[in-house]
């Protein structure tokens, strides 16, 4: 019998501390300081609803050394906009260095439509690309960029 209790009151004793370790605030959730409002965490937007929050964009020139060294492919961003539709952060994960900093020229000129959760503007990250591609023309080389309407996952 009292090998019997003294499990159950091992086990009462697992489950409190398994409680009490559930209901305390870790420091990064603690709360801010009087007067200070905690700053919600971005939301994950995919890059296709992004493109179809676009307001204003120029998209990125085709750079001549490029095009005369025949460098083509995939620029890839991930970027964070604030709640007015401003990119606020961007980083290339994937592109050629001289495609990379023609569109990072042109992501500065970008603007969204804000992005609402219950009717509130929120921050948000998502992934922006460009496709840059070359075409042989009777007068030479035409470079042609677009917006990537999907990203496929990388790696």
């Amino acid at each position: 019998m009292s090998r019997t209790r003294s499990t159950v009151i091992f086990i009462a004793c697992c489950m409190g501390v398994t409680l009490a370790q559930n209901n305390a605030t870790a420091p990064s959730e603690a709360t801010p300081p009087q007067g200070q409002s905690a700053r919600p965490q971005p939301v994950r937007v995919s890059n296709g609803v992004m493109l179809g929050r676009v307001e204003h964009k120029t998209m990125p020139s085709y750079p001549d050394e490029a095009m005369t060294k025949g460098i083509q492919g995939d620029v890839v961003f991930n970027i964070s906009v604030d709640e007015t539709g401003k990119i606020t952060a961007s980083a290339a994960v994937e592109g050629n260095a001289l495609l990379v900093a023609a569109s990072n020229d042109a992501l500065r000129t970008f603007r969204f439509k804000p992005y609402l959760v219950n009717g509130t503007p929120v921050r948000v990250q998502s992934q922006l690309g460009f496709h840059f591609s070359l075409e042989k023309t009777a007068d030479g080389v035409n470079g042609k960029v677009e917006c990537m309407a999907s990203i496929p996952s990388r790696p």
